[in-house]
């Protein structure tokens, strides 16, 4: 399986199609017949599946015959695979909200960043050193204080935000 790994050619377009074809007939599987007009032979079929499997997008039920290596027998859409295709993210987007919880650490880098790529203009050398020397010596809450004010202030020039963008793009 190992040299057939290395001879596949991921085609996204047909992956989509597969988990197309199983999104049609769900609750039910689809047998390889339902699936072969979409390859040139059984053994891409078979891959195929056995990607989207492992990737949890479908079930694929695959035996092994000694003559002829590992076949499909069947395979059906997930709610991953299904959720996959929907434009909103399905109830996965609805019911698997992620959170993402930053480090005080991760935060004053960030800030250090923001102020070491400062132009002179805005903050000269001396000025800089001090507030990153500051700021290095702020306690976890501070960073915490410091980070919110920081965001305040991008939300409150979001318009600004918007027409960068816009200027950008056009």
């Amino acid at each position: 399986m190992a040299e057939e790994a290395e001879n596949l050619k991921i085609d996204r377009t047909t992956q989509k199609a597969v988990l197309d074809r199983l999104a049609d007939a769900y609750p039910n599987p689809v047998h390889t017949d339902g699936l072969s007009d979409l390859f040139d032979d059984t053994k891409m079929l078979t891959a195929c599946c056995a990607y989207l499997h492992e990737h949890g997008l479908a079930r694929a039920k695959i035996s092994e015959f000694l003559s002829e290596g590992r076949e499909l027998l069947y395979a059906e859409i997930t709610a991953k695979g299904i959720d996959f295709l929907a434009d909103d993210g399905g109830l996965s987007a609805i019911l698997g909200p992620v959170t993402i919880k930053f480090h005080e650490d991760s935060l004053r880098q960030m800030i250090e960043l923001r102020l070491a790529n400062a132009s002179d203009q805005q903050v000269t050398p001396e000025e800089k050193t001090q507030l990153v020397q500051a700021l290095r010596g702020l306690p976890a809450d501070s960073i915490k204080h410091l980070t919110t004010r920081l965001l305040d202030l991008g939300m409150d020039n979001l318009p600004r935000a918007v027409e960068i963008v816009r200027t950008f793009l056009s």
